[in-house]
């Protein structure tokens, strides 16, 4: 999807068709491995590319804050490039109104995922390592930072996958978004839904964490 050798001009929405599943698990998993996350924006609500724009700026259509004309984006007659205004797509189907009004939408999850990261210092700042696995789908790693532990596992697959997790450690993995705790004693067998997404902070005994 590059062009020019620098430039793109499809966007992640389009090119997974807007399966939110696997948007999440891109997401997840970008902003749980080593680097600075960066967001395109747009990429917050599903914003796929206008290919009725040439080159790469097709990447780079007016941004969709709402339903109204021109995507609230601007009150002149037309906007200096076009907006995407049919199909699934589309500025009345995805726009940043709409989705700040749906507590399950695309906008606050993300909104989530990167206070989520703000809150874990671990995955910034910490050492970090593969945990093996003997599924291919799977992919989980560790980071520890200053005593801290923090585990994540994304299920790669569009099948379901048990992931184990040996962390030669006891205590209580605790979920960092909407699963359950899972108590540890050195290996844990762990489920994931197909693109499944797990955060968990490792609790040890006698050790407190913030919510």
């Amino acid at each position: 999807m590059q062009m020019y050798g620098r430039g793109l001009r499809r966007r992640l929405p389009g090119m997974l068709g807007g399966d939110e599943r696997r948007l999440r698990l891109v997401y997840s998993l970008m902003f749980s491995l080593p680097g600075t996350p960066v967001l395109f924006y747009g990429e917050e609500i599903g914003m796929a590319e206008n290919l009725a724009i040439e080159g790469r700026y097709a990447v780079r259509a007016p941004m969709q804050w709402s339903d109204e004309p021109n995507a609230g984006f601007t009150t002149a007659a037309e906007p200096g490039r076009p907006l995407l205004a049919d199909g699934p797509f589309g500025y009345g189907e995805v726009n940043v109104a709409r989705q700040r009004r749906d507590p399950g939408s695309l906008l606050n999850w993300i909104e989530r995922l990167i206070r989520r990261r703000r809150e874990c210092p671990e995955l910034g700042w910490g050492e970090w390592r593969l945990l093996a696995q003997d599924d291919p789908a799977l992919l989980a790693h560790r980071v520890d930072w200053e005593g801290s532990t923090i585990v994540a596992v994304h299920n790669l697959g569009g099948r379901a996958a048990e992931a184990r997790l040996a962390l030669d450690a006891e205590g209580v993995l605790v979920d960092l978004f909407d699963g359950e705790d899972a108590e540890l004693d050195g290996e844990l067998a762990l489920g994931l839904e197909p693109y499944g997404r797990r955060w968990f902070r490792l609790r040890r005994p006698g050790q407190r964490i913030a919510p």
